[in-house]
């Protein structure tokens, strides 16, 4: 009989932990404002399909050296919370505007995607845990999954040098890797706030 009292506390103490976990959850749990990078609320881009609302659409930036996705918001707002719904991009820096220093500072850097299974480019990048205040963000290109990268002995003006080698099996061959860009494509970007509860 003792045993099966000690039971039944341990089973309503489990209980009871269990639902203080669910409550506890819910009241630390963020609450999101609404996406106010959406051009309804406002935000102007540099391409219209990065801030529609729509997942069928592509912002599509030309195959140039400088591929940078803008986005400027009406007034300046505490960000804490971006994501790229990406269709290519492979490295990038997203930064924001410092109002207060006059510069861009980065908040977010992606060198190399791993871990995404069978697809190109992961389809959704979150990027949390931000703490800044701006009125405009930018996600600077610098590799897309499409580009390719050609070896030349002579460069063009505006090249993008990679690599610089001076052998080609085991003789010398002074060349250059070159990045030929292809465009940057992106679905959707999202930007949100803490809202208060």
């Amino acid at each position: 009989m003792n045993s099966l009292k000690q039971f039944g506390i341990f089973l309503w103490l489990f209980v009871c932990i269990s639902l203080s976990g669910c409550v506890w959850s819910s009241v630390l749990a963020n609450s999101w404002s609404e996406n106010f990078a959406l051009a309804s609320y406002g935000s102007k881009a540099n391409h219209p399909a990065l801030n529609d609302g729509r997942l069928d659409t592509i912002a599509a930036l030309a195959a140039k050296n400088e591929r940078i996705f803008t986005l400027r918001f009406p007034e300046v707002k505490p960000v804490r919370k971006i994501i790229i719904h990406n269709v290519n991009l492979f490295w990038f820096h997203v930064d924001y505007w410092d109002i207060d220093e006059f510069e861009w500072k980065t908040v977010h850097s992606v060198r190399q995607l791993r871990d995404i299974g069978q697809e190109r480019a992961p389809s959704e990048i979150v990027i949390d845990r931000l703490n800044c205040r701006t009125n405009t963000i930018r996600i600077n290109v610098s590799r897309t999954v499409d580009d390719n990268v050609v070896t030349k002995v002579l460069l063009s003006p505006g090249d993008k040098v990679v690599d610089r080698r001076t052998t080609l099996a085991g003789a010398y061959y002074p060349h250059f890797r070159v990045i030929q860009p292809a465009w940057a494509q992106v679905r959707e970007v999202e930007v949100y706030h803490l809202a208060s509860k």
